[in-house]
């Protein structure tokens, strides 16, 4: 039963969202034009991109070494950096399969057990996590006009005027609340005899656990430049692309971290790939600087689709490189 509702959720209920978020976001473009657009584009700029997404992207599998060598193993750095590629591949068939994925092969070729390298990735997703959340907050602060507007014009102004403006609503919402954490706080020892709940107990003191030894690493100046590096890497991935076509070459260097941010968060959504997700988010966002609808679509489908692409060809020649590998 659990399987089955985990299949429609993956390959149902999140794709058909990810198609309906497309078409609302593309029902009034002329597809023509769009891709006359596209095909009129500085294709310099778009490489670049996603240039500096490779290098994101092997920063990030060096990254990965420095939080497995702390468990007393030492991981071959050429299969780690084909594991995370190989994971980006597998993220477009399911969200967050690539996860697993890049266990899975890294567990093959170098013999790393799995429930070792999945702790490893919780941890890196914490971090990147932590990351995103700060980012969240330099653009709060920086471009609190562009960033206030979007989310009073796409979220607040619309929730208010549908629900938040009922005194019925904020009534359900409390008593809720109030219900929800006195259920908790009562049932709490009987709740922890549950499986679901012992899980994510585990899960929780995990990621505790996995962050105190990140601090704990000897190479913890070296795990924190590649952060640093990975995020510079999305940060001029998204900025270059603002040169490929007329209508965004004027924003600035500061307002690639907006288009990042929501992005980010389009990209996080149970979609394969950020399908639909991406392009309405940063479509909308970037509307905030007085580029159209159809122009935003324009710069949102140039970055999603050549990072696409490239995981796409990168994908399947790291699964053939390593199978190459396990064959000799």
């Amino acid at each position: 039963m659990k399987k089955a509702i985990q299949i429609i959720l993956n390959f149902v209920i999140f794709p058909a969202i990810g198609i309906l978020l497309l078409y609302y976001a593309f029902k009034n473009v002329n597809i023509n034009d769009l891709w006359n657009n596209i095909k009129h584009a500085n294709f310099y700029w778009v490489g670049l991109s996603v240039l500096f997404a490779i290098l994101g992207f092997i920063s990030r599998a060096l990254r990965w070494v420095l939080l497995i060598e702390p468990l007393g193993y030492k991981p071959n750095k050429k299969n780690t950096i084909l594991a995370v590629f190989i994971a980006y591949f597998a993220n477009m068939a399911m969200p967050r399969l690539g996860e697993i994925t890049r266990c899975g092969s890294l567990n093959k070729t170098d013999k790393i057990p799995m429930d070792k390298l999945i702790g490893t990735v919780i941890t890196e997703r914490v971090i990147d996590f932590i990351t995103l959340l700060l980012f969240i907050a330099f653009v709060l602060i920086v471009k609190f006009k562009q960033v206030g507007g979007f989310f009073n014009k796409e979220i607040i102004d619309p929730l208010y005027n549908s629900y938040f403006s009922s005194y019925v609503f904020w009534i359900i919402i409390i008593s809720a609340l109030v219900f929800s954490f006195s259920f908790l706080f009562f049932m709490r020892q009987k709740l922890m005899g549950i499986t679901v709940f012992q899980k994510l107990n585990t899960f929780i003191k995990g990621i505790f656990h996995g962050l105190k030894s990140v601090f704990k690493m000897k190479k913890l100046g070296l795990f924190f430049a590649h952060t640093i590096f990975i995020w510079s890497m999305y940060v001029l991935m998204t900025y270059v692309v603002f040169f490929a076509i007329e209508p965004t070459k004027n924003l600035t260097f500061i307002d690639s971290f907006f288009i990042l941010t929501i992005g980010g968060l389009g990209m996080s959504a149970p979609v394969q790939n950020g399908f639909g997700t991406y392009h309405w988010i940063v479509s909308l966002g970037l509307m905030l600087y007085g580029i159209s609808q159809a122009d935003g679509l324009l710069y949102a489908t140039i970055c999603h689709e050549s990072q696409t692409l490239m995981v796409l060809i990168t994908g399947p020649i790291a699964m053939l490189l390593v199978l190459l590998a396990k064959k000799n």
